[in-house]
């Protein structure tokens, strides 16, 4: 299987928009986040925000090494008041954000080790983060 440049170029763009996204999401939370349990959310949001940081590090700097050029665009954001509610959008979000990682992975030939890996990586962090969100609401 020969890797499709310009397919995994425009996928791995929609991934940053989707992290650029998210960052913002996951911090705007933080900033809003208010109650009992509030000081444990806006810790662990801000935490995973710094991920989705690290992830668009790694999707820009995979996307110019094929020649590519990093978008700027930003994703869909949804927030949320009630913590509980942030909870249930940032999780629908990490499992679609599993799934798009899963289909670009199979789209990258396991010799482009670099490539293979950072996307490896980046879905192994949004399945942690899926099995954090679904303890949080008691899933």
């Amino acid at each position: 299987m020969a890797l499709e440049k310009t397919t995994v170029i425009h996928l791995m763009n929609e991934g940053l928009e989707m992290e650029y996204a998210s960052q913002i999401q996951y911090l705007t939370q933080a900033a809003i986040t208010r109650g009992p349990y509030a000081e444990g959310l806006l810790a662990r949001f801000e935490e995973i925000a710094s991920d989705e940081a690290e992830h668009a590090k790694l999707l820009r700097t995979r996307i110019v090494a094929l020649g590519g050029v990093p978008t700027t665009k930003v994703g869909q954001i949804q927030i949320h008041k009630d913590s509980l509610q942030a909870v249930k959008i940032n999780l629908k979000y990490e499992r679609d954000t599993v799934d798009f990682y899963r289909k670009l992975l199979n789209l990258i030939p396991h010799d482009e080790v670099i490539l293979y890996e950072a996307i490896e990586h980046i879905l192994q962090d949004s399945q942690e983060h899926v099995e954090e969100l679904e303890r949080l609401v008691g899933k």
